[in-house]
């Protein structure tokens, strides 16, 4: 499944997200759940097929964080003391109080009316209901079409991208040099992918510290045996953005052919109050699978 496909961002969220994703939280918590009504039903059922009923007195009454008082109880079946409690509200210390307990194990018990209130599914609904509420929330929030609008871009940053025969080298520019990081995608790299690498370069090239690099090392990072190759084997662009306008510059070969020069004649510039960062992912691409004619 892509991570940028509907049903893995449900679940997962897009890759980048800092975020537990929904999935997640699912995979935490519905164990838990079914576990604790599994065992809370089991355990009535066990206690309404043998029960026996006694009276005895609470013994305390204690306090775990905003729950409400809890109440304990102390009561003996053939010369053995057992334990039980429960929140409830309204009683005393002294108060008496019936308890029924299973018969061939006094271990399981409760209060009377506990009892006969049955076994209790209201944390269940509430979690059925609030995750069916987050569930509907969420599929309507990434069924919008993908990415539809632009985020928000402060300041200025700056990448650049180098697509080479097998991925593409997202490198980040400290206004007109670059530096690390350096972030490597394959070709076939979901839309989602790319566009969460593009915005970890910007946040870099704003918020990074920036550590000057020789010429040497800075192709080293990279990955490539030389920068020569690098030119001879590569489509690049460079993007750079403020608060209003992204600008995406291509490449091309230069006429003396020892390097890049910028192909000013198909760059392009989105404003990002009204455009589509869909489309500006798909341009950025498309200049890069741009096939030049000799």
């Amino acid at each position: 499944m892509k991570s940028d496909s509907k049903i893995y961002r449900f679940f997962f969220g897009q890759r980048g997200e800092r975020h537990l994703p929904f999935g997640a939280i699912l995979l935490i918590l519905v164990p838990f759940l079914i576990g604790g009504l599994y065992f809370q039903n089991r355990k009535y059922n066990a206690l309404s097929a043998n029960p026996e009923h006694t009276s005895t007195v609470i013994s305390d009454i204690g306090y775990i964080g905003t729950s409400g008082p809890i109440i304990y109880y102390n009561f003996t079946v053939n010369g053995v003391t057992y334990k039980g409690g429960m929140h409830a509200k309204g009683f005393a210390v002294g108060d008496s109080i019936g308890v029924v307990y299973q018969k061939d194990n006094p271990e399981n018990n409760m209060t009377v009316f506990k009892y006969y209130d049955g076994p209790s599914y209201g944390s269940v609904t509430i979690f059925v209901l609030a995750a069916i509420v987050l569930a509907l929330y969420r599929w309507r929030k990434i069924n919008r079409k993908y990415n539809e609008s632009c985020p928000e871009l402060d300041g200025t940053g700056r990448c650049s991208i180098y697509r080479i025969d097998k991925e593409y080298i997202f490198v980040t520019v400290y206004n007109v040099t670059a530096s690390l990081p350096i972030k490597f995608l394959p070709i076939d790299c979901g839309n989602g992918e790319f566009e969460n690498t593009l915005m970890e370069i910007f946040h870099a090239s704003l918020h990074g510290k920036y550590v000057e690099l020789k010429n040497a090392e800075l192709i080293k990072a990279m990955k490539q045996r030389s920068w020569r190759q690098l030119y001879q084997h590569s489509k690049g662009v460079l993007l750079k953005h403020d608060s209003r306008t992204l600008e995406i510059l291509p490449t091309r070969k230069a006429t003396d052919g020892k390097g890049l020069d910028w192909d000013y004649s198909r760059a392009l510039s989105f404003e990002l109050g009204g455009a589509s960062w869909k489309d500006i992912i798909n341009s950025t691409r498309k200049l890069l699978e741009h096939h030049e004619t000799d």
